[in-house]
């Protein structure tokens, strides 16, 4: 393992490679690069269906998790992702879940993505429920393609489940669907996590989906307003890094390179950081 940039070290909490950004890598694999890094924790996919070509963590390949963990130190933080829009009962996540929890997974993020339906309240209060019988804190994350786009819709939700959950902010997310910062402030004590990437100031909005999956920019070669958004991260939030990078690997720049210059560009952002320090996520 290389050594932990320094901003990372400031941080009250692991800073997260999330698989996204490495959707195709094995997980095993993908753990000892994030920790050669300096990457103190990732995210793992435990729930199907993923994105074509994803590796999913199972009870087949857990044992190689986990001695991948124990050897390099690097924590489980969020496990992705449970579409709450679906015709399963919310019951079915529970091995997933279950699995994660087992790895050392704290959190699990819920979307809604599918056709406009009356009961999605209802059930993320049930897998909020599901999820807390495994330790586990159950998060929303709003996504610029689906029925919860916003801070405010993610919000409303929890509300209406009656349920004390936290918000996942991907950037992209925020930003395409309009960048809302009077909205970020207003919700900022519900962020439980954040997602960092980089990205054009507009784009096209049918590439936004390939964008989103498969071709973000690092933190710092775009002109997403990254220090403004991360100003309002709460200390109590995990800072995570997702920037998929098909252009990186396509010209045979390996994973390791790859993940050592996300992890400094991440560096940077959160150096150049000069929010006051009781709005600090580290």
């Amino acid at each position: 393992m290389t050594g932990i940039p320094a901003a990372f070290a400031a941080c009250a909490r692991p800073v997260s490679l999330d698989c996204l950004t490495a959707l195709d890598v094995c997980p095993a694999e993908m753990i000892r690069a994030a920790a050669r890094a300096g990457f103190g924790a990732v995210s793992l996919w435990v729930q199907a269906p993923i994105l074509p070509g994803g590796k999913l963590v199972t009870r087949e390949n857990a044992a190689k998790v986990r001695h991948a963990l124990e050897e390099t130190g690097v924590q489980v933080g969020n496990l992705e992702v449970f579409n709450l829009n679906t015709a399963d009962p919310v019951a079915a996540f529970e091995p997933a879940l279950a699995l994660g929890a087992e790895l050392g997974g704290g959190t699990a993020t819920a979307i809604d993505y599918g056709p406009d339906r009356p009961d999605i309240a209802e059930r993320f209060a049930q897998f909020h429920q599901l999820a807390a019988r495994h330790g586990i804190d159950a998060l929303i994350e709003p996504v610029w393609q689906a029925r919860i786009r916003t801070m405010g819709e993610a919000v409303a939700m929890i509300e209406a489940a009656g349920v004390d959950a936290g918000v996942v902010l991907d950037c992209l997310h925020f930003v395409r669907a309009g960048a809302n910062m009077a909205e970020l402030a207003a919700h900022a004590h519900r962020i439980a996590h954040v997602q960092l990437c980089d990205g054009p100031a507009t784009i096209a909005p049918e590439r936004i989906g390939e964008e989103a999956t498969v071709e973000r920019l690092y933190p710092g070669e775009g002109a997403f307003p990254l220090a403004d958004i991360v100003r309002h991260v709460p200390p109590t939030a995990s800072i995570g890094v997702e920037v998929p990078g098909r252009s990186r690997s396509e010209r045979g720049i390996g994973l390791d390179e790859r993940f050592a210059e996300l992890a400094e560009a991440t560096a940077t952002l959160l150096q150049m950081r000069s929010a006051p320090e009781e709005n600090r996520a580290c």
